[in-house]
């Protein structure tokens, strides 16, 4: 075993020895050459501007992500330029606390805050490393071109390996030790349907022949094995047409037929049928806040979540979603979106934001006339986002915001990480 790094088998091939070594330190800007990637807006009131934290690395970053007290980066494995493969900022002062090297192209890195584990893991290739993410120790790794990692939270990492045409294996392990918790061979073609992203307490798995077996996340425990009596369709351009989507405690099953269309309900684990409606769009369900969403050929329609009652359709949002403050912003267009805040009652616009994406309840305005970001949090005390100042650079996909810390890639190449007020 080399360096005393443990190989966990998981009946898969061995893995390639690893290297791991501290690499040349990376450049870090100060708080003040920093400043240069930082404009900020006239608009911004005094003592309330977005603050530069650090500039990590010499060259756009493979993949980052946010801690709550660090900031994680990843240049492309080794790197020609000798930077190490993985590297922890602490925050807010940005000094670096480690480097780690590894034998592999980084193009993922998640961060598990409860068990203090990094997985990194590659764009195009089989291994995956788990670092401690406190002194970037390597833990342990598997490599195995057949198997991905669907979830790591609440120290358990889920592992997805295909064994064959019909049969999968889910594996839930030790995130720390990659020991095995529990082990359950389901059906190939059934995918996860609900969101594991969060401490979740059950895997939901909906199969095209339209089996849903529910399982306990912790033991892998059946909660509930039903079928919804229709296979589902991945062409919605097809006459007869069934899709399945989870949002919070429900199954909804929407589907066309030759008698007409319908959306049921169905409660979890189950399967329960809560009430069905007739005549309703059909397309894809998510969860909208005091609505149900669904996205359709003709826009998107807004439903009553006690009945499936359509409340409003407007052919020209393509889709919808709820902020951590509540707010429902709808987006026009599918290149370089418009984003509006709408009425979930009746639908109509209320804010019309422009090339707003928001990111955790941060909108980043895109301004193609400068080459800029513009950054705006809303303040409680009156509602309204307010401008915080900007970012060098034209499109802002590929940020991401835990607060009070937003990072994002820049034109000139560094990842930048600014400190955003707080009310």
């Amino acid at each position: 075993m080399t360096n005393a790094v443990p190989v966990i088998d998981l009946d898969l091939a061995p893995p390639r020895p690893r290297a791991a070594s501290e690499g040349p330190r990376p450049m870090v800007v100060p708080a003040l050459l920093a400043a240069v990637l930082l404009g900020v807006s006239a608009a911004a009131p005094q003592g309330t501007a977005m603050a530069p934290v650090l500039s990590a690395g010499g060259a756009a970053a493979a993949a980052f992500t946010l801690g709550p007290s660090a900031f994680y980066t990843a240049a492309l494995g080794r790197g020609t330029d000798g930077e190490p493969g993985v590297t922890r900022y602490d925050l807010p002062g940005g000094d670096r606390a480690w480097a780690t090297a590894l034998p592999q192209n980084v193009r993922s890195l998640t961060l598990d805050p409860d068990s203090g584990v990094l997985l990194a893991r590659p764009g195009n290739g089989p291994r995956m490393t788990f670092l401690d993410a406190a002194d970037g120790t390597i833990l342990w790794h598997l490599e195995s071109a057949a198997t991905s990692a669907v979830a790591l939270t609440g120290a358990r990492v889920l592992l997805r390996s295909e064994l064959s045409d019909t049969n999968t294996r889910l594996t839930l392990s030790d995130a720390r030790t990659g020991m095995r918790v529990w082990t359950r061979i389901v059906d190939t073609r059934a995918e996860i349907a609900n969101d594991l992203s969060e401490h979740p307490d059950r895997i939901v798995l909906v199969g095209l022949d339209g089996r849903v077996l529910t399982l306990r996340f912790a033991d892998g425990s059946v909660l509930g094995d039903g079928r919804l009596g229709v296979p589902l369709s991945s062409d919605p351009a097809q006459p007869r047409y069934a899709t399945a989507a989870v949002a919070g405690e429900r199954l909804y099953l929407s589907r066309r037929e030759r008698e007409g269309t319908s959306l049921t309900a169905y409660g979890l684990p189950g399967l329960t049928v809560r009430w069905t409606a007739k005549d309703v769009p059909v397309g894809d369900v998510h969860d909208c806040g005091p609505v149900l969403c669904v996205a359709h050929g003709h826009g998107l329609s807004g439903l009553d979540p006690g009945n499936g009652s359509v409340l409003w359709t407007q052919p020209a949002w393509t889709s919808a979603g709820v902020t951590p403050d509540g707010v429902l912003v709808a987006y026009e267009g599918a290149n370089n979106p418009e984003s509006v805040v709408i009425d979930p009652r009746t639908g109509a616009a209320v804010e019309r934001l422009g090339h707003v994406l928001t990111v955790e309840g941060v909108r980043l305005r895109t301004d193609t006339g400068r080459g800029r970001t513009w950054v705006s949090v809303t303040d409680p005390a009156d509602g309204r986002a307010h401008t915080v100042g900007s970012l060098d650079a034209a499109v802002p996909y590929g940020c991401e915001v835990r607060a009070p810390y937003l990072a994002c890639p820049t034109v000139p190449g560094p990842t930048g990480v600014w400190r955003l007020p707080q009310p």
